[in-house]
């Protein structure tokens, strides 16, 4: 059986034949029974009563309350008198309801225009009254402005535009046009001087910034301190991109404070105890919301960064994956994924040429399927030179394919943070410090930042694109809701794709939690969810001591290609390629060389003339991978049958042939890829460079000079180069 509907359409037409049959109704009842004709009448005047509270209820007009009670009324005067004066249903008594039922529809008509004409008068009324009282109050708000412009800040002249309270009436903003001549940053100076004039609460100010066009200023007034409240991260975890704008906290108007780490990168600093970590979680948050970004975190001082969000997976158990894709705790661990990380740029540039095009754009589109690359860097101070480099690196070139680092330190100095990483960073916040050189620092090109501007834990300056560093509170991010967000966001998050997966060193990324969950969680046990991840075949990253890959060709000692990848030293491939200085050779390279013995000279190479060959007898084993023997007790090879040719070496390793013959002198990217054409290798220009920025990040190479006229030195003949980077 259908449900009735109760809340039906009801209409005039509907209403009018309703109000018709109930009245036929009621009077046939009383006719019927003999009850005594006033009691309709009595239920009409009640029905009339109800009638009037519920329109006024309503809001409906005096006059429309009238009208409604006089249809009830009217209603029970017919019922009453057509139950007295014979049968309800003759013929007279249903003409005289049918006549009263046809003047009661067409005059309601009337009533509802005159009700809406009457309200919409009204409310006009009502708002004239309003705006005049508001103009009334704007006027004299904005004379006592003009005043204090004119007594505090020397501006004669200036005309209060508009005054418009904030959604959240935490404050108000003046917009002015200043007397001919006069620039927001003349009024600026004076904030300080305005906040009080206005007497205005401790942690409360004012703020001053350019208006839409010169010679016009916008004034910040915050009457209500929210710097010092708590701002819970939003609640809301629906997906987002990493092209996205996301809020990191709230300015004093309560507009969010934005960043984005898209296209470009970032750079945040905070004393002890400032809500810098805090901070970067809630960075961290932002980012793991999107479905088309990963994100790798450095943190050489105890992983404190990647922790928090890794312990509802690899101890819990609460989501199947983890939402950070790498962690780097140790130093070697660092230098492997920034290399990749360098590779991967390199890589992507030549791979993802027509995804670009199809697009129509020279920036790699981000994907699901292509995700960007965000590196995380937790305190960088104590960050050896090298990998400092590399960061720079990073930051230089791999805005186009999407690979981009935010850093972060507890100080803001050119030895924690240098110079070259500070430009980079076109997204800069900073936490409370207690040297305000720190922040003109970090804030270096705009007005002087005021620390008593921000005195809580959490509060900072944020200084995003092109806007200058405002004042804000950091949303607060605690380890419960960290875990919630994980669990939230486990099964969206992407994976990395298959071509920058391919690069050399994406041998160490498949095991990278094999390496660093044991040592994250020593002693502790990990949770079955992570066996995917830790129960893999374990690479070791190179160390810094024994730079390059550590799985050799147990044949000939060789490792597997790849930028900064070359021959084992002290294996029969590297005496062949490399023989020392003490091989019989007349060559004018090897002579040179010769004669530079003395300067701590390692390596002799000839390549002048025919390609040595290997010695017959192969059963001389090469050292184990974990062996660095130095060069200098490479013995010489003998020559291989004639039967037998040498295979050739790796372009990488022909690449560094070609340092090594270049001497003092060096050579550059276009040299070396003239000279490897001519060797029959086919690399391109940009492999080389990319080689090359590995080696120099290493220190195997050394860049001297800049622009069009570097040139890269190998670090034999590099010391007391002058000029070098």
């Amino acid at each position: 059986m259908p449900d009735l509907d109760w809340h039906g359409q009801h209409t005039l037409n509907t209403a009018t034949a309703t109000a018709v049959t109930s009245a036929l109704a009621a009077s046939s009842l009383t006719y019927a029974t003999g009850v005594h004709p006033v009691w309709d009448m009595a239920v009409a005047a009640g029905g009339a009563v109800g009638a009037a509270i519920d329109g006024a209820r309503r809001g409906r007009l005096g006059g429309t309350l009238a009208y409604r009670a006089g249809l009830w009324l009217a209603a029970g005067g017919w019922s009453s008198w057509a139950a007295a004066g014979g049968p309800p249903w003759s013929l007279h008594t249903l003409a005289a309801l049918a006549g009263a039922a046809v003047a009661g529809r067409l005059s309601w008509n009337g009533v509802g225009r005159y009700e809406s004409a009457e309200k919409l008068r009204r409310r006009k009324a009502a708002e004239v009254a309003e705006q005049a009282e508001r103009q009334e109050r704007h006027d004299a708000w904005g004379a006592q402005w003009k005043d204090r412009l004119a007594r505090i800040a020397k501006l004669e002249g200036c005309k209060v535009v508009a005054i418009q309270p904030w959604a959240a009436n935490t404050g108000y903003t003046v917009e002015t046009d200043l007397p001919g001549g006069a620039t927001w940053g003349q009024l600026k100076r004076f904030e300080d001087a305005l906040g009080s004039d206005l007497r205005l609460d401790e942690g409360c100010g004012v703020e001053v910034t350019g208006g839409r066009r010169k010679g016009t200023a916008i004034i910040r007034v915050s009457t209500v301190n929210v710097m010092q409240q708590d701002i819970p991260f939003p609640l809301d975890l629906s997906p987002t991109s990493i092209d996205d704008e996301f809020a990191i906290g709230l300015h004093r108007d309560g507009t969010p404070a934005l960043g984005s780490l898209a296209f470009i990168c970032g750079l945040g600093i905070g004393d002890t105890g400032s809500g810098k970590t805090n901070t970067l979680n809630v960075i961290n948050a932002q980012l793991l919301r999107t479905v088309d970004a990963l994100v790798w975190h450095i943190d050489t001082t105890g992983a404190g960064l990647s922790l928090p969000w890794l312990n509802s997976w690899a101890i819990d158990g609460t989501h199947t994956r983890p939402v950070i894709d790498w962690s780097a705790h140790t130093l070697d661990e660092t230098r492997a994924m920034l290399t990749m990380a360098l590779q991967i740029i390199e890589t992507r540039k030549r791979r993802y040429q027509q995804l670009m095009r199809k697009a129509n754009d020279t920036k790699l589109p981000a994907r699901v399927d292509v995700p960007e690359i965000v590196i995380v860097v937790d305190e960088t101070a104590d960050l050896p030179g090298g990998i400092k480099q590399q960061i720079e690196t990073v930051m230089n070139t791999g805005r186009a394919v999407r690979v981009r680092i935010k850093v972060s330190s507890l100080r803001a100095t050119s030895d924690s943070i240098p110079v070259p990483v500070k430009k980079r960073a076109k997204w800069r916040w900073g936490m409370y410090v207690t040297d305000p050189e720190e922040l003109s620092y970090l804030f270096s090109g705009f007005q002087q930042v005021d620390p008593a501007d921000a005195p809580w834990p959490g509060c900072g300056f944020n200084a995003y694109g092109t806007t200058k560093p405002r004042p804000f509170k950091a949303f607060v991010l605690e380890p419960d809701r960290m875990d919630q967000i994980a669990a939230a966001v486990s099964e969206r998050r992407p994976v990395l794709d298959e071509i920058s997966r391919s690069v050399p060193y994406g041998r160490y990324y498949e095991s990278r939690w094999a390496r660093v969950l044991p040592a994250l969680y020593e002693g502790e046990t990990l949770h079955p969810v992570t066996r995917p991840y830790t129960d893999v075949p374990l690479v070791p990253v190179p160390t810094a001591s024994a730079p390059g890959p550590v799985r050799t060709n147990p044949a000939t000692g060789a490792t597997a290609g790849g930028p900064g990848a070359g021959i084992k030293p002290g294996s029969p491939e590297w005496a062949r390629l490399f023989p020392n200085r003490t091989t019989n050779s007349t060559s004018p390279v090897s002579l040179a060389k010769e004669a530079g013995a003395d300067k701590g000279l390692r390596l002799v190479v000839d390549n002048t003339g025919p390609t040595p060959q290997e010695p017959k007898d192969t059963s001389e084993k090469a050292p184990p991978a974990d062996e660095h023997q130095p060069e200098e007790a490479a013995p010489a090879a003998e020559p291989r049958a004639a039967s037998s040719p040498a295979p050739m070496p790796s372009a990488q390793d022909a690449a560094m042939r070609l340092l090594l013959d270049a001497g003092p002198d060096g050579t550059g990217p276009s040299r070396m890829e003239a000279d490897l054409k001519n060797l029959g290798y086919r690399t391109h220009r940009t492999t080389i460079s990319g080689w090359l920025r590995v080696w120099a990040a290493s220190a195997e190479v050394r860049q001297m000079g800049t622009g069009t006229q570097a040139y890269y030195v190998h670090r034999s003949y590099a010391t007391n180069q002058p000029g070098g980077n």
